[in-house]
């Protein structure tokens, strides 16, 4: 019965730190359309993403983890970051979709000539250009915005956060030794 009861504690925290950390993607990203835009592409986003990205998971599965008393195995661990992940992922996703396609589609334009430049600058330090693969990734590029490149986007990102949730699992698991015996 305790063991149920831990499950759905588990549920709803990692339902409301999903929803936390959702909020903080999409206020990331509203500071960032405000300052500007092209900060979302450059190349050390994804990096200051991913410690966001994994933080919030590990802070709140400590947190559950003290609030169970204090043990929490692998398992639960990973489910709890996986779905803390997934929603927060989710309400991210969903919220680049509207600001892209319905609140200023006039953006993406912007976006892909950064994307365009970054990309142009990185194959000049590895040797060169190719202009047919230059126009096929501006197309692949735009593609990205569109409900179904988000969506394709978002199955992408449950890998990575799967990946995630095993690291943060790991660091969240903490075996009780009394029950062992």
């Amino acid at each position: 019965m305790e063991n149920q009861e831990v499950e759905v504690n588990n549920s709803q925290h990692s339902l409301k730190w999903g929803a936390i950390l959702g909020l903080i993607s999409v206020i990331i990203t509203l500071i960032i359309y405000l300052i500007d835009i092209t900060i979302m592409v450059q190349s050390y986003m994804p990096f200051i993403l991913l410690v966001i990205f994994l933080g919030v998971p590990i802070y709140a599965g400590r947190d559950f983890r003290t609030q169970i008393g204090g043990y929490m195995s692998f398992k639960d661990a990973f489910l709890h970051a996986f779905v803390i992940l997934a929603i927060g992922g989710f309400i991210g996703t969903v919220f680049d979709y509207l600001l892209f396609n319905v609140i200023d589609p006039e953006i993406i334009p912007i976006l892909i000539e950064v994307q365009m430049e970054n990309a142009m600058k990185a194959m000049e330090v590895f040797g060169g250009q190719n202009t047919d693969m230059i126009d096929g990734m501006a197309e692949s590029i735009e593609e990205g915005y569109t409900l179904q490149g988000q969506a394709l986007g978002f199955l992408w990102k449950l890998v990575l956060y799967a990946i995630g949730a095993l690291i943060v699992g790991a660091i969240n698991k903490k075996k009780n030794q009394e029950e062992e015996f």
